[in-house]
């Protein structure tokens, strides 16, 4: 349990050291144990059986985290980004007792605040739900629908990859900046977890203050600023994220020197964009986890042979590869809410395309997204949009072209005013490392970025196939129709 190494920090002569930088001020770890303990003495006083959390990154949403652990309280934290429908679909697959927000769910009553400024709201539960027994954390991800899917999780299986990540990244103490929701697992447990067991200083930014709006990135500046003010030694990164790190260093941005290493994970990651994060002295390396494993299975380090490998299975895990689909075992989640025939598997079967050389993994795509052209060769879209991603145009590229004889790429520029010159020079700069059959021929340019308010993003940016497909078919079906010799443009 955390409190405990906590308590551990509090007596070893740790008590006044800050824990929690937020923006309304700082909080030792004394004032971190006492917060915690206070609140999980009174979730146990008004009997809380499974409590859900919709707020942004502060110190609270920690202190919430921590107390239910210590009270044996079911926690879910709520994205600020999903929609109401998605929260409405969680709460009644959670069936939770109480809900920490502000905003008022249906049919709850208010008890007051738990914390300053966090009201507090009991629930009727109206249903049955079925957890797998030890369940302490069930986290939702909207994953490839709409509908999130609730994984369940005990504190062990937390703690075992949090035991693991300590021993490989090996740094003391950490000076943390949380850029990732809070209710995104892999910065829940690395980016909380891992600094406080250590002893370290977790920064703690609002939506606002990190240039958030949803899950959109809508003001790269005010992300900049906060890591430059931090100074951070670790931060945790999405491949836009590191896109833009990447971009406003070669702009005159001057990455603090603090910084000792850098995570990035979430999607497939362009070996020439490691290589100029690399160059431009970011400590980047390439990770992988999934939630139904508590996050992280592998993570590269500076002596992996590999430069753009995904590193080293964490030392608690096993993997296979049968039929090219990575299988992990040794930390399997407890199941998904209300599907018993879920609990209790033995291994994972994680969907994606993945190899391994030597002892370091390599995730070449999803399974289910594999194109098969007209000729019968197959290729993962992935490959190809890290590619288009690594020349520093675009924000977003998705590649189609299942059963027909190119591919074609949706492009979101950075820059709205971007030429077809300068896509036309980006196009080729991926092409040049691609082999024929998987070269773009053609590109529509977006309008705005693809997003998860319309259906068309995951919640942890990855793009919804499906529904693109279905969104912008006539304009797909149009480019092919056009049979051109040469790449052209199609505005969208």
């Amino acid at each position: 349990m955390i409190l405990t190494r906590l308590k551990h920090h509090v007596a070893a002569g740790l008590a006044e050291r800050v824990a929690l930088c937020g923006d309304a001020g700082e909080m030792t770890y004394a004032q971190l144990v006492q917060q915690v303990e206070h609140l999980a003495t009174w979730l146990q006083a008004h009997n809380v059986r499974s409590l859900a959390l919709h707020w942004e990154n502060s110190p609270a949403w920690v202190v919430v985290d921590l107390a239910c652990q210590a009270a044996t309280v079911i926690f879910t934290p709520i994205p600020t980004f999903f929609t109401q429908s998605q929260i409405d679909h969680l709460l009644a697959e959670l069936q939770p007792d109480m809900v920490l927000g502000n905003t008022v769910p249906p049919l709850g009553k208010s008890v007051g605040d738990a914390l300053p400024n966090i009201n507090a709201y009991q629930l009727a539960v109206t249903a049955e739900v079925l957890l797998p027994p030890k369940t302490s954390k069930v986290t939702f991800t909207s994953g490839s629908t709409g509908a999130p899917k609730g994984v369940c999780l005990s504190v062990d299986n937390q703690l075992a990859v949090v035991h693991s990540l300590i021993d490989v990244i090996a740094l003391p103490a950490p000076r943390h900046l949380c850029l990732l929701p809070l209710a995104t697992l892999l910065e829940n447990i690395a980016g909380i977890y891992c600094p406080l067991m250590l002893g370290g200083c977790i920064h703690l930014v609002s939506d606002q203050g990190r240039g958030f709006s949803g899950s959109r990135l809508t003001d790269p500046m005010a992300l900049l600023g906060a890591i430059t003010k931090a100074e951070p030694e670790t931060l945790i990164l999405v491949p836009e994220l590191l896109q833009l790190l990447v971009i406003a260093s070669g702009m005159g941005w001057q990455a603090p020197a603090s910084l000792r290493f850098i995570a990035v994970g979430g999607s497939k990651v362009a070996p020439a964009l490691l290589a100029r994060a690399r160059a431009l002295g970011l400590p980047v390396h390439q990770g992988y986890g999934i939630s139904e494993c508590a996050s992280v299975v592998s993570l590269a380090t500076a002596d992996n042979s590999h430069a753009d490998s995904v590193g080293r299975i964490l030392p608690h895990l096993t993997v296979t590869i049968i039929d090219s689909e990575l299988v992990v075992s040794g930390n399997t989640f407890l199941g998904y809410i209300n599907q018993p025939e879920s609990w209790a598997a033995p291994c994972v079967y994680t969907g994606d395309i993945a190899e391994m050389r030597g002892d370091e993994l390599f995730i070449n795509g999803r399974l289910k997204n594999v194109l098969i052209n007209s000729f019968g060769r197959n290729l993962s879209p992935e490959w190809v949009e890290a590619e288009l991603m690594a020349t520093g145009l675009f924000q977003q590229a998705v590649v189609v072209g299942d059963s027909r004889p190119y591919c074609i790429g949706l492009l979101a520029p950075f820059a709205a005013d971007t030429t077809a010159e300068q896509i036309m020079q980006a196009l080729g700069a991926a092409n040049a490392n691609l082999p024929d059959y998987a070269q773009v021929h053609h590109y529509i340019k977006l309008a705005e970025p693809l997003s998860f308010d319309a259906g068309l993003m995951t919640a942890n940016g990855r793009p919804q196939r499906e529904p693109i497909l279905t969104h912008f078919q006539q304009d797909i079906d149009q480019v092919y129709a056009s049979n051109a010799d040469h790449p052209q443009e199609q505005i969208r």
